[in-house]
């Protein structure tokens, strides 16, 4: 049987019994069923063929034609949406409404949607776009590859979004686009587009050939997606309004198959139907878990977040068509936080756009009473009529379960929910307006989770939760909320809710919510509500700024004239204080609320000018006034001053753009003149003139009073030249008078003026303070300040005769206190003379003068940073010395502006990287400043390979030592190599008035920082050595410095002598009051080519250390030598020898500490004979870093000897321990006399302590150890004392102490410091003494903690009374000596930290620490 579309080809029926043929042929491509043949036999090939195509004698139409068909009728279509408040023929163009979205291709996290629902207004806005910052995509990438990634593209892509968050119009946008050709032209070649919302209302079977409705026939239709079904794009949008089938349904495969509308959409979903296709399906977040169930894959995930700041913004553009109007919405609404916020959401920013456009542009601008709260109920009454499907009986139950939900979130500052908190009666819902749901992971679980659209939203369902309840229990939930927050003290997070709640109980608002009972409801709330404000007000908590702004908008939301009149009133008597920046919306809720207030405290203003007409009866009404206005005219001024008054307090009166004449200053001057006090002026004015300073001038001489104020009048000239300044300033503060010329909107930096012509901005800012006030010549002042506003010749003959003649007019100011000078470029010379006049006036106490580029002669730069400052004198922070005459602090960084080297390449870069000097001004100082910028120049040229570079450096160190009173040197470096640190401390020791030397500089290899710090104790603050930050500048120099760690970058790799040639990490000196100093050298590099066997030593010199011959540089060669190696390299005795001995060829050395990384017996032993053979040496100490003070390598933790002045030595070894468990001893302590020390052997002292350390106190061996112990410190002669801390007072450590004591006559004293409990008992301590043969007088004594007798069940005999009052859990110290005449062992003394009267019968004294 052949069933087919084509004549010539027939298909033939056999019956049984006969050899017949039937044709059967379906003409011009009609559809048929196969045909039920019955009591036949089929022979020969079967062909069915089901073609719904159009046959060759049909006229077939090229694909592209019916394409380009289709794409005119969704242009006529789409062009245009209907609005919901659209009637019959009003429509509006897709384009002039339509604003693209925020568009994200991630999962948000928790912690962000958290956020994003606490925050407000512009900081709402600027926090979500921070985060999904380089995650934002345009439609065009909604097909491309995930986040840019090598993911396969999605052939389905989901849109979600919340309700109103622009899905629908979205979609249609994409198809209008792409049938304008703007849009996925070389992707799609033909869109279609399916509304599920249409979808649900169909009846009956079609196909999808019926559903894709448009121009073209269903065989038109059909032929296209036969032809080209890879590359169409169908769009499902609304798929969480689809009813999906409820019993499984057979899913056509093909497009003409018919069947429910659900199944054919389902179809196309899984990809039974048409599975090359792409989809593109919009849907709210409460349904995406659904779809991802059904939908075919690969998937894409996208979320429509609504609008950014800048999509509200032209939203606010677009739905205007008055410019002008759309500008004054939008900045309105960005006072209004509340609304604002809720912007993002597109279909709320239509409603709210809408409200706006309907009072119109009068409306707007007289402020036709519009309140938040109303505007809140026009969006949840639109949205539940247009974005639910819901009856009334429901929308109210909704309502009522909505503000049940959130009541019980905000009070507990809960934004986020889960399903088990949402009421039953909503959580079954499918859709619901005001919820967004979205999927949160946790641990290995996905959990729902929903959240209200945003904060605002849930605060108004709170408020509304109270609107809604029923009338008997309504005050008593009112009157809870109102107490909680305790008159605005408490739970703030609760306030917008009450601001909601005066809004709701508005009688027109009221009005407006659903429900019987809320007319009955909204009087009980009002009531309440008068209540509690009046209590507000009289609790005088109305000075909060918070407080006053909220009280206004309270009142402005409940609109009741009769209340306004009596809570005004009773403000009064508290009198009225708002504090509060004032615009637009604000101004008129400010207008509203004090139209029945006669008399106002305070009043702060931040306004726009053209507000002033309307503020100006209230401001006439005000005792004390702060205001500040964008820009005033010449026209304002008299509504100003009136404003103004009279003996009024004027707290600040500042503007910005303006453009007032002097007739106008000297109005508002003379104004102010009469105010009973006056805080910051600022006037702007068209050009600055000799006239307005006059002015100036004359107020300051009319306020010659104690009150502190502030006059600055500012030019805002586009020619400055026109203008002499850019700001002149005059202020009173403290005792003296300030005046500051500024110059700020020159020539900033560098500026080509005339070709081949460069102009240079020089001084930026000049003030001075002075005490007393006298007359001045001040406009002789603005003249040369002006003159030295810029420049183009280095060499300028003119520039430098201003230069003199202003240093001219600062030394005949009287009373000088204070000059502060900031320039853009100066030279070497200017600055110099600049420099030599801050030096030579020590009389000046505060100085600042900062250079941001220094210039020698030939236009090279030698800084980039040229600061000068001096500071009056602060106690703890200077030495005695500055406080009759402070140092002037000079500070040199050569590092570009930004920051970065001038040489980016390490090996390019030059040594010298910063310099800041420290000196007193001196009157006849005859320092050449010259010569230093030249020398400075020099060196910046050199890198450390250059031959010179040493010369250059004797140079400059040659030069410091000339300048008179030199105090500190600090100094950066790229490296710091063996010559600079040798010359500076050449430097230190030969100039006498240095107080303060260092120098820092980073290790290239291994990016440490490095300094060499020399210091004098009679020049530092009060602060010891482990203080003073490497990275701070304990001198004040001013910020734009930078330090070295950001200067110098790192580099991976860098010639192997220039590390070697590196000293160390920190270099410090200090000398005392005495002479003596001290001297600190650390390394800390981490990498084994450069890290040192000892991180850090120290040396303490005695005062002739100024005199010594001693050879710094071969101790600095010596300590090279130490680093890259460790304890088992061959050079490690060479070394190590090679340090100690130019430590001991140093006579003036009196201590040393070193510290190390591994303290081996090696190390221990070669200390010790250091101490023998080096008489001068006091103290030497030699230690384990901390970071490895438990580790096991090391023998102990520190060994310490100090030689006494009674010709004894003492030794201090404590022992290192892991942190678990504690070695005992672990601490041994030992006096013997100096001859005698060298008998010690050290290396089995040594040796036995590392046993010891891993044995268990009281263990068999740790008792015969604890014996060998003993021998070896018998093989001192002359032993006098000696101490041990050990875990618990045990029988044998007291046998072995009384060994000590039988077989050396010379102990003097046995000291054991018990740490831990379980140890014997006072009384057992007394019997073991008494019973021993020891004839000597030596001194036992023993600490611990005293417990009594019940601590581990002791039962020993307990102590005598009256020898202790002490109580327990005391630390106690108990001396026994033997009896001259009895010859038995007493308790000489228990000493305690606290004493009291306790009876002590009951307790007993265990020894442990």
């Amino acid at each position: 049987m052949d069933v087919s579309n084509n004549e010539d080809k027939k298909g033939t029926v056999e019956p049984h019994d006969a050899v017949s043929k039937i044709s059967i042929c379906a003409q011009n491509g009609s559809i048929i069923s196969a045909p039920v043949i019955q009591n036949s036999t089929v022979t020969g090939d079967i062909n069915i063929a089901l073609n719904y195509f159009p046959g060759p004698e049909s006229e077939v139409t090229d694909t592209s034609t019916l394409i380009t068909e289709y794409k005119k009728s969704v242009l006529s279509n789409y062009v245009y949406i209907t609005e919901y408040t659209s009637r019959a023929g009003e429509q509006v163009l897709l384009n002039d409404r339509y604003t693209e979205p925020l568009i994200i291709q991630k999962h948000r996290e928790k912690k962000e949607r958290e956020n994003e629902t606490r925050y407000r207004g512009e900081r709402f806005f600027s926090t979500r776009e921070t985060n999904q910052r380089n995650q934002n995509i345009r439609l065009d990438q909604l097909f491309g590859p995930e986040n840019g990634s090598k993911m396969v593209t999605g052939k389905a892509v989901i849109l979600q979004g919340d309700s109103g968050s622009g899905k629908s119009i979205t979609a249609q946008k994409i198809i209008l686009d792409w049938a304008s050709g703007e849009l996925y032209a070389g992707l799609f070649d033909v869109v279609f587009h399916l509304r599920c919302k249409v979808l649900n209302g169909l009846s009956g079977e079609v196909s999808l050939l019926d559903l894709l409705n448009c121009s073209l026939a269903p065989e038109e239709i059909g032929q296209i997606l036969k032809d080209i079904p890879q590359r169409i794009l169908f769009i499902i949008d609304g798929f969480d309004e689809l009813v999906l089938p409820g019993t499984e349904e057979l899913l056509p495969p093909k497009p003409d198959i018919k069947s429910h509308s659900q199944a054919i959409v389902c179809s196309l979903l899984k990809g039974r139907m048409m599975r090359e296709s792409f989809l593109l399906v919009t849907t709210r977040s409460t349904s995406v878990d659904k779809l991802e169930i059904v939908l075919k894959k690969p998937q894409c995930f996208v979320e429509i977040m609504g609008f950014s700041e800048k999509g509200v913004s032209e939203y606010f553009r677009k739905f205007f068509e008055d410019e002008e109007f759309s500008s004054q919405v939008y900045e309105q609404m960005k006072i209004h936080e509340m609304l604002y916020t809720a912007c993002f959401v597109p279909v709320i920013c239509w409603i709210v756009c809408t409200i706006f456009k309907r009072k119109g542009k009068n409306g707007v601008a007289t402020s036709v009473l519009t309140t938040t709260t109303s505007i809140f109920v026009d969006i949840v009454l639109t949205l539940l009529k247009h974005h639910s499907s819901l009856n009334p009986h429901d929308e109210l139950n909704l309502l009522k379960n909505l503000g049940q939900l959130a009541e019980s979130g905000t009070p507990k500052r809960q934004v986020l929910f889960s399903r088990n908190n949402l009421p039953k009666a909503i959580s079954d819902l499918p859709n619901i307006p005001f919820l967004c749901k979205f999927h949160q992971q946790e641990r290995i679980y996905i959990k729902e989770m929903f959240r209200f659209l945003d904060l605002h939203f849930q605060e108004f369902f709170t408020a509304l939760f109270y609107m809604l309840t029923d009338k008997a229990e309504v005050k008593i939930k009112v009157r809870e909320l109102l107490e909680s927050v305790g008159y605005g003290r408490h739970n703030m997070q609760l306030l917008p809710v009450i601001r909601f709640l005066f809004g709701l109980s508005n009688k027109k608002v009221s009005r407006l919510i659903p429900g019987e009972h809320t007319k009955s409801t909204s009087t009980i709330i009002r009531a309440e509500l008068e209540i509690w404000i009046s209590k507000v007000i009289e609790k005088n908590i109305m000075d909060s700024f918070y407080m006053s702004d909220f009280i206004l908008h309270c009142l402005y939301e409940l609109n009741d004239r009769n209340i306004l009149k009596k809570v005004m009133k009773l403000w009064e008597r508290s009198g009225i204080n708002i504090h509060w920046s004032l615009k637009e919306v604000d101004s008129h809720v400010v207008m509203y609320s004090l139209q029945y207030s006669s008399r106002i405290m305070t009043m702060e203003v931040k306004s726009n000018a053209k507000d002033l007409k309307m503020l100006h009866p209230v401001l006439c009404r005000c005792t004390n006034l702060c205001l500040d206005f964008d820009s005033i005219s010449d026209g304002d001024v008299d509504l100003l001053t009136s404003a103004l008054g009279r003996r009024k307090n004027v707290g600040y009166l500042t503007m910005e753009d303006g453009a007032l004449s002097d007739e106008s200053v000297q109005k508002i001057l003379e104004t102010l003149s009469g105010q009973t006090s006056v805080g910051n002026i600022r006037l702007v004015m068209r050009n600055i003139s000799n006239a307005s300073v006059d002015l100036t001038m004359n107020f300051l001489v009319k306020q010659l009073t104690e009150r502190k104020f502030s006059l600055c009048i500012a030019s805002q000239a586009e020619n400055m030249d026109k203008s002499l300044c850019s700001e002149f300033t005059i202020e009173r503060k403290n005792d003296s008078f300030w005046f500051t010329v500024g110059h700020y909107n020159g020539h900033q930096g560098e500026i080509s003026g005339e070709p081949g012509l460069c102009y240079y901005q020089g001084f930026s800012k000049i003030s001075f303070g002075l005490c007393p006030f006298c007359a001045i010549p001040m406009t002789d002042l603005l003249k040369t300040s002006q003159n030295l506003r810029s420049f183009s010749d280095m060499k300028n003959t003119e520039f430098d005769a201003n230069v003199d003649a202003l240093l001219s007019f600062l030394s005949h100011v009287p009373g000088l206190t204070e000059v502060d000078i900031q320039a853009e470029y100066l030279t070497d010379i200017w600055t110099s003379k600049i420099l030599s006049y801050l030096q030579v006036n020590p009389k000046i106490p505060h100085i600042k003068f900062h250079l941001s580029n220094l210039m020698i002669s030939d236009e090279e730069r030698v800084c980039s940073t040229f600061s000068v400052s001096r500071k009056p004198f602060e106690e703890f922070e200077m030495h005695d010395s500055e406080e009759k005459n402070p140092s002037l602090i000079l500070a040199m960084d050569r590092s570009g502006s930004n920051g970065e080297s001038v040489h980016p390449h390490r090996l390019n870069k030059p040594a010298l990287v910063k310099l800041i000097l420290s000196f007193p001004p001196l009157k006849g100082s005859s320092a050449s400043y010259e010569v230093l910028f030249k020398r400075l120049y020099q060196l910046i040229q050199l890198t450390e390979q250059c031959p010179e570079l040493d010369e250059h450096m004797d140079s400059l160190l040659l030069f410091l030592h000339s300048v008179p009173g030199l105090k500190e040197v600090k100094v950066w470096l790229n490296n710091l190599i063996e010559s600079w640190a040798a010359g500076l401390f050449a430097l230190f020791l030969s100039c006498s008035s240095l107080l303060h030397l260092q120098l820092k500089t980073s290790m290239s290899l291994v990016s440490d920082v490095e300094s060499l710090d020399i210091m004098r104790d009679d020049g530092v603050r009060a602060q010891s050595a482990g203080e003073i930050s490497d990275d701070s500048d304990e001198d004040g120099v001013s910020p734009p410095l930078n330090d070295c760690s950001d200067e110098i970058n790192q580099s991976d790799s860098y010639e192997l002598d220039s590390v070697e040639r590196v000293v160390c990490s920190d270099i410090r000196m200090w000398r005392r009051l005495s002479g003596q100093c001290r001297v600190s050298l650390k390394c800390t590099s981490s990498s084994p080519r450069t890290k040192s066997l000892f991180s850090e030593i120290e040396l303490i010199l005695s005062e002739n250390s100024e005199k010594t011959s001693s050879d710094w540089k071969n101790f600095l060669k010596a300590y090279i030598q130490c680093k890259g190696i460790s304890i088992i390299s061959p050079t490690f005795e060479e070394s190590v020898d090679a340090l100690l001995l130019s430590l001991h060829s140093m006579s003036a050395v009196n201590e040393v500490r070193l510290t190390t990384d591994r303290l081996t017996e090696n190390l221990a032993v070669k200390i010790f004979s250091m101490c023998h053979t080096a008489p001068s040496l006091h103290n030497i100490c030699l230690q384990v870093e901390y970071s490895n003070t438990h580790s096991e390598l090391n023998v102990c933790s520190s060994l310490n000897i100090t030689r006494n002045t009674d010709s004894t030595l003492t030794v201090d070894i404590q022992l290192a321990s892991d942190s678990m468990t504690e070695t005992s001893p672990s601490f041994i302590s030992f006096i013997s006399p100096c001859s005698e020390i060298s008998k010690l052997d050290g290396q089995e002292l040594f040796e036995t302590l590392g046993i010891l350390k891993g044995l268990e106190d009281g263990c068999e061996e740790h008792e015969e150890l604890v014996g060998v112990l003993m021998s070896t410190l018998l093989s001192v002669s002359g032993l006098q004392k000696v101490r041990l801390k050990i875990s618990s007072l045990t029988e044998n450590w007291m046998k072995k102490c009384l060994f000590l004591t039988e077989v050396c006559p010379s102990l003097q004293e046995i000291r054991f410091d018990c740490i831990e409990s379980g140890g014997l008992l006072l009384e057992e301590v007394e019997r073991i003494l008494q019973s021993s043969q020891m004839d000597t007088d030596c001194r036992i004594i023993i600490t611990g903690m005293k417990r009594s007798k019940a601590m581990n069940g002791c039962t020993a005999v307990m102590m005598d009374t009256s020898r202790s009052s002490s109580a327990c859990d005391q630390k106690v110290k108990v001396s026994f000596f033997r009896d001259s005449l009895t010859r038995r062992f007493t308790i000489d003394n228990i000493e305690t930290e606290d004493t009291n009267d306790d009876d002590p019968e009951d307790e007993d004294i265990i020894f442990y620490y």
